[in-house]
């Protein structure tokens, strides 16, 4: 089970997730960040992985797949609580994806 917490705070939507990340999760997330993007306009994207227990060895694509649609809107995302090994297998995308360490400092990438 996927629990996904959502807030925005200065524009910028701030995703927590919390649970097991599997392709059957990973949907549930996918139909959300599709509705927010392609419905509600949100381009800046804050995704908090931090409380993720566990991942599925074939979820990475699917990361990478979400990544590129919001990258396709001229969208930018941060992802915390991304360890290293993790990190190299989604990728870095100059100017589109930051990887940090705490919430509050996405603000440093993300600005409307």
């Amino acid at each position: 089970m996927l629990e996904i917490e959502k807030d925005v705070e200065r524009g910028i939507l701030f995703m927590r997730l919390e649970g097991g990340l599997t392709t059957k999760t990973f949907n549930t997330l996918g139909n959300e960040i599709n509705y927010l993007l392609y419905n509600q306009g949100i381009s800046n994207f804050v995704i908090d992985f931090t409380n993720v227990s566990k991942f599925e060895d074939n979820i990475f694509s699917k990361i990478q797949s979400k990544l590129v649609e919001i990258f396709l809107c001229c969208g930018k995302v941060v992802m915390c609580g991304m360890n290293d090994i993790y990190k190299k297998r989604i990728g870095f995308t100059k100017d589109q994806l930051y990887y940090v360490k705490y919430e509050k400092d996405a603000f440093d990438y993300l600005k409307l």
